[in-house]
């Protein structure tokens, strides 16, 4: 398991050029998975997670869903049913810039969640976001296909696999 404080180590040239990004917003880890790595999946869903649920229903083998939430912290984006779907479907975890539900329940799934807090209102259902879009979040433009790593001392984005 390669973490993300030896990745920065070895990737000096590459954070400098732009190409492996290190988020700078702080998240906080909710899940059992401390570290996660995997393909990255985009949604962008204000308050809304209609599309978050649909995505998870997906395949989501060596995945990472990477949410753009624009930081609302009116309610809560996924939550402890998500968390079930999402493991049994395979994926690693997820990035969400917004927040989370039900973190208890989360604190118990082999998966990897960093959100910007919790909110105990449930979001919206009206299919309103995208999904593979290039989404912003703080300092970095990912887009579907880049990968991620994400571990207690941050989240790095890249255009290709840093991990192997």
């Amino acid at each position: 398991m390669r973490l993300t404080a030896d990745i920065c180590d070895e990737n000096e040239k590459e954070i400098e050029e732009g190409s492996v990004q290190i988020l700078s917003l702080p998240l906080r880890m909710y899940g059992k998975r401390p570290h996660i790595s995997g393909e990255v999946v985009t949604v962008k869903a204000i308050e809304d997670n209609s599309l978050i649920r649909k995505t998870i229903e997906q395949d989501g083998e060596n995945k990472i869903l990477v949410v753009d939430g624009a930081g609302s912290q009116k309610c809560a984006l996924m939550g402890g049913a998500l968390g079930v779907l999402a493991k049994k479907n395979g994926w690693q975890g997820a990035i969400i810039y917004g927040c989370i539900r039900d973190s208890q329940e989360l604190l118990q799934l082999e998966l990897g969640v960093w959100a910007v807090g919790t909110s105990p209102l449930r979001s919206k259902k009206l299919n309103v976001g995208l999904v593979n879009t290039r989404i912003t979040i703080a300092n970095c433009s990912v887009i579907s296909g880049n990968y991620c790593v994400a571990d207690s001392d941050g989240v790095l984005f890249s255009k290709k696999n840093i991990v192997d």
